[in-house]
């Protein structure tokens, strides 16, 4: 298969777009039924919340690689600061549907607005309302992990848009000079037709302008769930080894634009898993059919919502 303008140059790949291999007989060390049904969930939980008209939600549809694989990776004694569109991570992260219901619609111990999602029980940290500060925050528990000497450390998610904030650059150059155990995951929009203004990013990738800084980097297609997880385990390897901050950028499309199919990271590892005879109808139907039950009787007993 062509690439397509929908296709980022320079990202790193593990599937290609048909969900082969693109490079046989290298290792993929995940439980990848696993990792699919968490993809699913993720999905699911962004489109049964698209539905309930809460403040300050935007869909996540077709980035739900990077948001599941931090959860995943992160071991027991991390932290994940997520941004304002990443409530799935808390899920994926190990948190009920009944916590998640009401941490939703009423914040977790009056700690956060409606619409956000705060996990102190997973180590998901609250949102904050100024933009970036959660970046600066997490730098913060990162040192705290540093001089505690607990092995534990912290990832921050953000959007591409962040990049061009002082409050970024200010992270990065702390945690360098600190050398911090702290990873960033950085979701990049993928632009066919040019990035509009509104947009606020620079043209050039995230990683490139972090190398410049001195920070390890890698650049991966947010359309490879595979791909998504080697590169943020092995930032978290490096930060856990005490050899540094790591950013790791994940350049994905948004499903709202109506990318190609390949672009979307659910049927990307699905093709994969098909072709393994891993994958059916059935198998599908039942994820979707466990999660919808789960996730509406949650919602049902945190105020009776309903879309």
């Amino acid at each position: 298969m062509e690439p397509t303008p929908w296709d980022p140059e320079g990202a790193a790949v593990v599937l290609d777009a048909q969900g082969r291999v693109a490079q046989p007989g290298v290792p993929i060390a995940i439980d990848l039924r696993a990792y699919y049904k968490a993809l699913v969930s993720a999905r699911c939980l962004d489109l049964r919340l698209a539905k309930l008209g809460l403040p300050m939600f935007a869909s996540c549809s077709g980035e739900e690689a990077p948001l599941v694989a931090t959860a995943l990776v992160a071991g027991e004694l991390d932290w994940i600061y997520p941004s304002v569109r990443d409530a799935a991570v808390a899920v994926a992260r190990g948190l009920s549907y009944e916590e998640f219901a009401h941490a939703l619609i009423s914040g977790c111990d009056g700690t956060a607005l409606p619409g956000r999602v705060a996990a102190p029980s997973v180590r998901v940290a609250a949102g904050t309302d100024a933009l970036g500060v959660h970046l600066a925050i997490a730098a913060g528990q990162a040192h705290g992990h540093k001089l505690a000497g607990d092995g534990a450390i912290t990832f921050a998610l953000l959007g591409e848009g962040l990049t061009t904030t002082g409050v970024f650059h200010e992270t990065l150059a702390v945690a360098i000079a600190c050398d911090l155990p702290l990873v960033l995951v950085c979701r990049s929009q993928l632009w066919p037709q040019g990035a509009p203004a509104e947009a606020g990013v620079l043209g050039d990738s995230v990683g490139e302008r972090v190398r410049a800084h001195g920070m390890w980097e890698r650049r991966v297609d947010g359309a490879d769930p595979i791909a998504v997880h080697q590169a943020i385990a092995a930032a978290a390897a490096r930060a856990r080894d005490r050899r540094g901050p790591a950013l790791v950028e994940v350049v994905v499309s948004q499903l709202i634009h109506d990318p190609p199919a390949h672009r979307d990271p659910i049927e990307r590892l699905r093709r994969h898993l098909d072709a393994q005879g891993q994958w059916s109808a059935t198998f599908q139907d039942v994820i979707e059919a466990e999660v919808r039950g789960r996730l509406d009787r949650a919602l049902a007993g945190a105020g009776g919502l309903s879309a």
